[in-house]
């Protein structure tokens, strides 16, 4: 009896105690946020654990010389092991007994050593290559391919030569930070590309590229690693013109009058390619993404993206998601079959402080060749005035496919003002990452500078056209998809106050993930509130930002066409889902407040949900999950 007492007593304490816990998790999320440079939580780490012969790096130190090329070093070795294993060790300049030893004694060779002697990790680079890139390195090869444990066992050596490659200087950059060094970057890329070289930038540069009409065209391995770039944009000759341009190594083709009328569930192009090419089509007759409200628009032509073998077959993962009765347009971008990797590289943008229009700048890298993997860039913003003109994005992706963004960090933008189309005051969307007509995209362990929940700055992402993105490890302000996505996949992050805006359709999974935002998912409004398709939350918590209790925001007024039909998510299944607030929350919005009764008449009526299901749902006091206010549009009910 008396223990019976007891459970009843604590089963009541928990019920009144359990909302403070949860409430000071928040604030203490929060305070980290503000910060900026937040890490997901959710990251996943390929090792449990690192020990210096047996010994956990727990115990050990950084040992470092003064000079900038050690610093450096020290704290990319640092960030290394904390990204395979998710330990911080300490950086000094004192002789300690557990070290890892960069070493001081350089020489002009091109290679990189790493050596474990009586318990102790030596380092050594040379003064031609550096030695944060030989860090880098060992960590790719060996500690991030690695399984549950590494040991630095005494008498383990690491060993890499760098060869064949040209470097900046070698064309004349001074790397000063005050010289222009943009031309000897254009030129060093150029010889490479004709030579097929790599391009190593100085460890300890910083280069100072200013707002020639020039771009960088990169077609090989390119490693940064610590060395700084300022692009300097308050005198920009041709806000168009990207710095870098990644690429591909064939040049696109048209086909247009190769390929016929093709119908939605076509699985051929009826042609055959040179290779296997990103293709994408347009028919000019047809619009779509008609827009609604104050950047309102007549729509675009119908464009589809689709991934195409050699014999015109088209890939499952990227089927039509139009009929196609005329084809005004078809271009072949052909996928290079080799991996390229650009890495490293700590970019400060000085900001236009042009008039607050929408003249956007193209200042950053453009990414248009197929399987690139993009690592390890650091992108920062300074000098954001009173006015600004809006940025395309930092990292641009466009016309590719298989493409990898790792272990990145961004800037959002600060926001500025401008008169939209409909005559009325609007907010410019200005990027620091940007895709359009890409397919496979993944974004794995991204973050960025500023606070993903300061609504002063712009959402950090915007996309059109693609298939299949994935933000996987990521703490970013927004995941955005404009004129569609097919596919999205958002797990193990942290999104911030723009939350999560789908168009489009497939399926969207949204797994291990937090969202602070008025929505936990928006469904764009201003074109239709539309995903025809699945949506499935697992294991995700919602702090809600606003006064609003429902997780999915959708508005449709039926009386606007979009260019075509609009769905809400047609299965929805929730496994697992926290929402930071008291009472009754929907699951739902109104959709449109008018659609009151089924005599009412929709002109362009929206597709309701046909199935829900709900398991493990929970929220902070006294509430429950109800589908929306709006009866008349939501017939379906919640099954568990």
């Amino acid at each position: 009896m008396f223990s019976r007492i007891i459970a009843v007593i604590m089963t009541i304490v928990s019920f009144f105690t359990t909302p403070f816990s949860l409430i000071s998790e928040e604030i203490g999320l929060k305070r980290e946020l503000a910060k900026g440079n937040f890490e997901s939580p959710y990251i996943v780490r390929p090792l449990e654990e690192i020990t210096v012969s047996g010994v956990s790096i727990d115990e050990y130190s950084v040992v470092s010389p003064d000079g900038v090329l050690y610093s450096d070093a020290a704290e990319t070795l640092c960030n290394e092991l904390y990204k395979a294993c998710g330990k911080k060790i300490d950086i000094t300049e004192k002789d300690v007994e557990k070290a890892f030893i960069i070493n001081e004694s350089l020489n002009d060779t091109d290679s990189f050593s790493l050596k474990v002697e009586n318990g102790k990790v030596y380092i050594t680079g040379s003064s031609e290559v550096g030695i944060s890139r030989g860090i880098t390195a060992f960590a790719d090869e060996v500690l991030l391919a690695s399984e549950e444990n590494f040991d630095f066992k005494d008498g383990y050596e690491f060993n890499k030569t760098f060869s064949d490659y040209v470097t900046y200087e070698d064309f004349g950059a001074v790397g000063d930070g005050k010289t222009d060094d943009f031309e000897a970057i254009v030129k060093t890329h150029d010889y490479a590309n004709s030579n097929g070289l790599s391009v190593l930038a100085d460890e300890t540069a910083t280069y100072y590229i200013g707002g020639a009409n020039k771009t960088a065209r990169i077609m090989t391995d390119t490693d940064w690693s610590t060395a700084r770039f300022i692009i300097d944009d308050t005198a920009v000759e041709n806000r168009s013109a990207w710095v870098f341009q990644v690429a591909p190594s064939q040049s696109a083709i048209s086909i247009t009058d190769k390929v016929s009328p093709l119908k939605i569930d076509a699985t051929s192009i009826g042609t055959t390619l040179e290779s296997e090419s990103l293709v994408v089509l347009t028919d000019s007759n047809v619009k779509r993404y008609i827009r609604k409200g104050a950047n309102q628009n007549s729509g675009s032509n119908q464009t589809d993206v689709i991934l195409v073998d050699e014999n015109g077959n088209i890939s499952p993962d990227t089927p039509l998601i139009w009929d196609f009765n005329a084809i005004t347009g078809a271009t072949a971008y052909p996928v290079d079959a080799e991996t390229l990797t650009i890495n490293g590289g700590k970019f400060t943008t000085i900001a236009n402080n042009a008039s607050s229009e929408y003249n956007y700048y193209a200042r950053g890298i453009q990414v248009r060749r197929s399987n690139t993997v993009i690592d390890r860039i650091y992108h920062d913003i300074k000098n954001e005035g009173k006015t600004g003109s809006p940025y395309s994005a930092f990292v641009s992706l466009s016309c590719c496919a298989d493409i990898t963004v790792k272990n990145c960090t961004f800037t959002g933008h600060k926001k500025y003002k401008t008169i939209g189309s409909a005559g009325t005051s609007v907010t410019m969307g200005t990027y620091d990452i940007g895709a359009a007509t890409a397919v496979n995209a993944k974004f794995i362990n991204c973050n960025q500078t500023n606070d993903i929940t300061n609504g002063d700055y712009w959402g950090i992402a915007g996309t059109n056209y693609c298939k299949n993105l994935v933000y996987d490890g990521c703490a970013l302000s927004r995941f955005d998809a404009h004129q569609g996505v097919l596919n999205a996949t958002v797990i193990n992050s942290v999104l911030g106050h723009h939350g999560i805006k789908l168009i489009g359709s497939g399926t969207a999974l949204i797994e291990n993930t937090i969202v602070l935002s008025d929505s936990f998912v928006a469904l764009r409004s201003d074109y239709g509130s539309t995903w025809n398709g699945n949506l499935i939350i697992r294991n995700c918590k919602f702090y809600p930002t606003g006064v609003a209790s429902h997780i999915i925001d959708a508005e449709n007024s039926e009386d606007h066409n979009f260019g075509y039909t609009c769905y809400l998510p047609q299965k929805i299944e929730i496994d697992g889902f926290y929402v930071h607030r008291m009472g009754i929350n929907y699951l739902f919005t109104k959709v449109n407040p008018k659609h009151k009764s089924d005599s009412y008449n929709a002109e362009y009526p929206v597709v309701p949900p046909q199935e829900i299901t709900v398991k493990n749902f929970s929220n902070l006091f006294f509430g429950n999950l109800r589908v929306s206010q709006n009866k008349a549009i939501f017939k379906v009910e919640i099954s568990a």
